[in-house]
């Protein structure tokens, strides 16, 4: 008997298994996790090489073009406009997932039965 999991002996075999077995593979997997974080954050950050590119691009087509609104509107950009940009819209409802309803539908038990359909019973 006592087999069950909340049995005192299945109990003390998984302290011991967590303690032996699981507890050294746990902190040697938080070991190599925290090396490699440590490793990502003394890394230098990589620059972004096609936002710079972009900018001259567009400074060559200004110059090109001989387009003024351009840089000023480059030079607009630069400065905070938080309420010029337009909220999502969204519709008022809340999009649920539903769950999947069967495509088999059964018969009813009266209906195979060939019941009577004026709901008399038979007791009496």
């Amino acid at each position: 008997m006592a087999k069950s999991a909340r049995a005192s002996v299945i109990k003390k075999n998984n302290q011991r298994l967590k303690a032996n077995v699981f507890g050294p593979v746990e902190q040697a997997r938080a070991e190599r996790l925290s090396a490699k974080l440590l490793e990502l954050a003394k890394a230098p950050k990589p620059e972004r090489e096609a936002d710079t590119k972009m900018d001259v691009e567009d400074d060559d087509d200004a110059e090109i073009n001989g387009d003024d609104e351009k840089k000023e509107a480059k030079a607009d950009d630069t400065s905070m406009d938080v309420d010029s940009a337009k909220p999502k819209r969204r519709s008022g409802r809340i999009q649920k997932q539903r769950k999947k309803t069967s495509k088999v539908v059964f018969p009813k038990y009266s209906d195979r039965r060939g019941g009577s359909k004026g709901g008399v019973s038979k007791r009496k």
